[in-house]
Parts: structure tokens; sequence; C-alpha cells
């Protein structure tokens, strides 16, 4: 397998399981691989129960076993922020609050709102992650269709000028069959002149590392996008997407 840039979700800062998530990325043939932890300075029960606790020990930790510091970063604008992102090889930037729900349906408007925001707001990031994240909390798993595009047109355009990127998060692929952003609004990004992205399984165990890359490396060649963002060897280059066709 070719080289490419993973990030793989990981609880904790135990030096056993960046073992095995190291050892699962080597059977893989994965080369850059990027663990980010969450720090979340948001008032949710999810940011009190999923939230690196020493971030100093955490980056040691990382760097101990030859890896690059990455972090996902989720911020309230209310809560005060905690920590120096510029501290961070790799910042996945993110909104990790409640979704208000009416009917079963979330308010995405509000949703995207709110990440326009945060993404106006920080500096200190290297992509938005899993853009239409609210999709798994959805009762239908409703898509961020065309009503949604001008919204989501404005927040590519920030980020283009802020020299920032997107993710493809292949977690919600075994979920509801699509990815985070979907395809479409992976093409929507490129029709916008975006570039910068990056590809990550969303593993939250060692033997989820990988999941859905394979898949994701196609459909983003299919869609037009040449190159990975990868962080390798202490600097940040594209690399090279290729299919398996």
């Amino acid at each position: 397998m070719q080289d490419y840039h993973l990030h793989s979700y990981f609880s904790g800062d135990s030096e056993a399981r960046i073992e095995a998530i190291k050892e699962q990325a080597e059977k893989l043939g994965i080369q850059d691989l990027m663990i980010t932890d969450h720090i979340d300075d948001m008032d949710t029960p999810f940011a009190v129960e999923d939230t690196i606790g020493d971030r100093e020990l955490y980056i040691k930790t990382l760097n101990a076993f030859g890896l690059p510091a990455g972090l996902e970063y989720s911020w309230d604008f209310k809560v005060e922020q905690s920590v120096d992102l510029s501290l961070f090889d790799f910042v996945i930037l993110s909104f990790h609050d409640h979704f208000e729900k009416i009917n079963g349906k979330i308010n995405y408007h509000q949703y995207l709102a709110n990440l326009y925001e945060l993404a106006d707001e920080v500096d200190d990031f290297t992509v938005l992650g899993h853009l239409d994240l609210p999709r798994r909390y959805d009762d239908d798993n409703r898509k961020f269709d065309s009503r949604y595009y001008s919204q989501i047109r404005e927040i590519y355009r920030l980020i283009i000028e802020k020299g920032k990127g997107i993710e493809l998060n292949m977690k919600a692929v075994s979920m509801y069959g699509e990815p985070n952003p979907d395809w479409d609004l992976l093409k929507l990004y490129k029709e916008a002149g975006g570039e910068i992205i990056t590809i990550g399984s969303d593993a939250h165990r060692a033997s989820e590392v990988g999941k859905g890359i394979r898949e994701g490396l196609d459909r983003l060649s299919e869609i037009g996008f040449d190159y990975l963002y990868s962080f390798n060897n202490g600097e940040w280059q594209f690399r090279k997407v290729v299919s398996s066709g």
C-alpha cells in the first residue's frame, strides 16, 4: 500500500495502546501515521468524558514513539480556551456541540453558522474536521443537500483563504454509506478550488485503524484530488494519491 496520511482517534495516552495502533498501521503499510486525541473546550458531557488531561505528557508520549503531535480541537465560544494549538503539529478543528433537534431533525443551518464562526475565530488549525458531522446523529441521517450549499461554500471560501483544508473522515461509511463530508460535498470543495485534504479512519481502537481508507483514496482520485496533505519528516507536503484502479 502506498504512503498516505492517516489520523487515528485514540482515547488516552497509554503506551500499550499507541504500540497497538502502530503495529496495526505497519501491518497495513501505513507509513504516515497521525494520532489525534481530543481537547474539547465545550460545556457538554462529551467534552468532559473525552478530552486530554495532561497535554504536555500527551505530546511527549507521542514524540517518544516517533509520532507527531496530533489533536482534534472543538470550542463552543463559551468556555475559556485552555490550550495553545500552535504546540501541535496537526490540528483538526471541529464543532462537537449538542445538536438541536426538532422532530428528530437537526438544525443544520445553525450548525453550519457555528462552524463558520469557529473557523473564522481560530487560526492555528490544519483542517476542518468531518464537515457534515451532525448527519451521524440525525434520525434519518439526512444529507446536507443544496439547501445548505451557500453556507458550505462560504466555509470553503474562508478556509481556503486562510490556507487551511478539510478532513475526509471515513467513519460514517459503516453507519450510513457515506463519509464526512459526503462525496457531493467533496466535489463542492474541489469546485471551490480546495486542494488541502487529509484522510482518516476515525479509529477509536487499534483494530479500526485504516478502515475505509482504500475506498476513500479511490473516490478522491475519481473526484480529481491528485494529492493528499501529509506531515512527513517534520514538514507538511503534498503526496500523490494512488488509487487501486
